[in-house]
């Protein structure tokens, strides 16, 4: 009876023992608890985009189609385990494209994919796409067989593509035309804007032209106004069109070339923005002579991600005005920043129609740095009566060439789409900046190497057969 009664003790525990793992496992199962103990933050999501996700009420359906082998797999995998971490709404499945042949054909014809190595988020079936270069900028090394990963930019690319969904109606952006304007639906590499209009259409915006002359001012849907490189003057009427837009609340970009007069001027010039008739020129960043590199960007939300190069072709300098420069921003004054500077040796080339450009201050030339784009604000958002008001916004750039077809290099499409971005009140898209790649090279000396090859070789497998034989001899005792 007594060894029953121990049994039973004994099955009793071990089923308690095993409830209780149980129990455990299914509480930390529901209420997981991540820690990051590596010290870097390559897969830390910003507060931009944690807030994001605690505003997320719908299911979010991500689908990976990425092979397991893909450099990118990895990085992929554990950046959307964040995500699914800080929001249970959030559903990831994997597809390889090669082996699942089947699937893969279904959800492409179902979102109109053409391409492999996508990530597709779906929403309620509202999709959005969001492609390898767009996830990561890679590099390819001489004598390289696979690229290099300079910078991985996950977040801003996910987290870009949820907003999106989560907005019912993408908001509506205008180009202007009718003036000579660079045209959104034209392919040509040097007035072209097929592709910055690609990437504002991926980047879930709907954009529309404009000809102001058949309106009778900015319609009611326009979140925004661009106004792209006008060749031929507006009229007053117009005008007044686009500046009583801006005035209530409106959203305004403009793209000005030097040697233009568009009209726009005594607009601009109200809204504190200062043109010169001029076209800057830079020494010591150019490679043609004819642009100007741009390395050094003033702090400002429109440019805080910025890490790379912009290029600007023949471009005029866009300024603060003198009155505006050092004086506080008041809700009917606006706020005018620079947002970019050329370098000191730069300076402003008034004798345009002389070929040799040559700085000459007799003939009102002036030394650098100088401003090639701005933004403009007036009216800070207020709560007022529980009822938002969104303050005036615009940018000007002294340059319209820098997004064309042809010149999408380096930074020029970020800087763009940043202001779009800030224009649209899309600051989450805007603050979280790449992830640089951080490489972990272990330095050893030929004396390390041979010892670690020793310990690994002759020490730890000396080490077991020695507590091997020590185990063999205490059993033959």
């Amino acid at each position: 009876m007594k060894r029953f009664a121990s049994n039973l003790n004994s099955f009793v525990a071990t089923v308690l023992a095993l409830v209780l793992v149980q129990m455990v496992c299914f509480i930390a199962l529901r209420n997981p608890v991540r820690a990051n103990l590596s010290g870097r933050s390559y897969y830390t999501l910003s507060e931009k985009t944690l807030h994001l996700l605690d505003e997320l009420q719908q299911e979010v359906k991500v689908t990976v189609f990425f092979q397991e082998e893909h450099k990118l797999y990895h990085d992929i995998e554990n950046l959307l385990e964040e995500y699914q971490y800080h929001a249970r709404g959030i559903k990831v499945e994997w597809v390889d494209p090669t082996r699942d042949r089947a699937r893969t054909e279904k959800l492409a014809n179902q979102y109109g994919l053409t391409e492999a190595q996508v990530v597709v988020f779906d929403m309620e079936g509202r999709s959005k796409v969001v492609r390898q270069a767009e996830i990561a900028d890679l590099r390819m090394d001489k004598g390289s067989q696979e690229p290099t990963i300079v910078a991985f930019k996950g977040e801003q690319a996910f987290s870009s593509a949820i907003q999106g969904l989560m907005q019912e109606e993408p908001p509506k952006v205008y180009f202007l035309v009718g003036h000579g304007e660079r045209r959104v639906t034209e392919f040509d590499q040097m007035t072209g804007y097929s592709k910055i209009a690609t990437a504002i259409i991926a980047d879930n915006i709907e954009i529309k032209e404009l000809i102001l002359g058949a309106e009778k001012g900015i319609p009611d849907d326009a979140a925004a106004l661009v106004i792209p490189g006008p060749a031929k003057p507006m009229d007053t009427a117009e005008v007044e069109m686009i500046e009583e837009y801006l005035s209530r609340s409106g959203r305004v970009m403009v793209l000005i070339d030097a040697l233009k007069e568009t009209g726009l001027e005594p607009m601009l010039r109200r809204w504190g923005v200062a043109l010169r008739h001029d076209i800057v020129v830079d020494p010591e960043n150019t490679l043609r002579g004819s642009d100007v590199h741009i390395r050094r960007y003033n702090p400002h939300p429109i440019t805080m991600r910025m890490q790379s190069i912009t290029q600007f072709i023949l471009p005029r300098s866009i300024e603060p005005m003198d009155e505006e420069a050092g004086a506080p921003p008041t809700d009917d004054r606006p706020a005018v920043a620079p947002l970019c500077y050329t370098s000191d040796r730069s300076w402003s080339e008034t004798q345009v129609e002389d070929s040799s450009a040559k700085f000459d201050e007799n003939t009102g030339d002036e030394r650098g740095p100088f401003s090639l784009a701005v933004a403009v604000e007036r009216g800070a958002a207020q709560k007022l009566l529980d009822v938002q008001i969104k303050s005036s916004r615009m940018v000007v750039f002294g340059d319209s060439d820098f997004i064309a077809n042809g010149s999408l290099v380096g930074g020029n499409a970020d800087f763009f789409m940043s202001a779009l971005n800030w224009l649209l009140d899309r600051e989450v898209l805007m603050g979280i900046a790449p992830k640089p790649i951080e490489e972990v090279r272990l330095g050893l000396s030929r004396k390390q190497l041979r010892m670690l090859t020793a310990a690994n070789v002759v020490g730890i497998p000396s080490i077991a057969g020695v507590i091997g034989l020590m185990v063999w001899l205490r059993r033959r005792k």
